[in-house]
C-alpha cells in the first residue's frame, strides 16, 4: 500500500502564527519533509564544535544545546497532540511553558551525542506516527490551550519549528 501524500494544511483552519512555520516547509509532502529535515538537522548538529554547542548569542538566552533540547521537547508535545487528535479525541489539551521545560533540565541532558540520538529517535517516531494516518485523522481539529489545530497542521508545525530554530542558530549563534 502506498503512503498518503500529506500536503500542507488549509491555513484558515490553523492559528495565524502557524503560517510562518508552514511556509518554511518545502512542498514535498509532510513525510518527505520530516525525513529531509531529520537528515539536515543531524548533519548540522554533528558539525558543531563544543564551543558552538555551549554558545549563547546574548546574556540570558539559550545555548545552542538548549535550543536543540527545545526542538525535541516541542516535537514531543506537538506529536502528542497530533496523536490524540488523530484518534478523533476532542478532549481539550493543556498548553505548555517551553521556558520552564528548559529551566528544569539538568546539564547532563544537554550533551551533544545524547541529544543527537534522542532527536533521531523522536523524529523517527514522528515519521511512523504520521505514516499511519488517513485524511480524516489528519484533518481532525482539536484544542490545546486556547488554540485549535488540525493534526496535519501539527505535523507541519513540527517541521517548520525545527527548520526555524536551525536557521536561527545558523544566523545568530555561528
Amino acid at each position: 500500500m502506498s503512503q498518503l501524500f500529506i500536503g500542507k494544511p488549509d491555513y484558515q483552519n490553523e492559528p495565524d502564527y502557524c503560517a510562518y512555520f508552514f511556509e518554511l516547509v518545502p512542498e514535498i509532502g509532510l513525510l518527505d519533509a520530516l525525513k529531509q529535515s531529520l537528515e539536515q538537522t543531524i548533519s548540522f548538529i554533528a558539525s558543531l564544535t563544543p564551543e558552538q554547542w555551549q554558545f549563547a548569542y546574548q546574556k540570558n538566552k539559550w545555548t545552542t544545546a538548549q535550543v536543540v533540547r527545545h526542538i525535541i521537547d516541542c516535537e514531543r508535545v506537538y506529536t502528542y497532540r497530533a496523536f490524540r487528535f488523530s484518534r478523533l479525541d476532542n478532549t481539550p489539551l493543556a498548553a505548555f511553558d517551553e521556558n520552564r521545560y528548559i529551566a528544569n533540565i539538568a546539564p547532563h541532558f544537554l550533551e551533544k551525542e545524547t541529544l543527537l540520538k534522542e532527536y533521531e529517535h523522536v523524529r523517527n517516531a514522528t515519521i511512523s506516527l504520521f505514516s499511519n494516518m488517513n485524511t480524516e485523522m489528519l484533518d481532525f481539529k482539536g484544542k490545546s490551550g486556547a488554540v485549535n489545530y488540525t493534526t496535519r497542521g501539527l505535523g507541519y508545525m513540527t517541521v517548520g519549528h525545527n527548520l526555524h530554530h536551525i536557521a536561527f542558530i545558523r544566523n545568530n549563534y555561528l
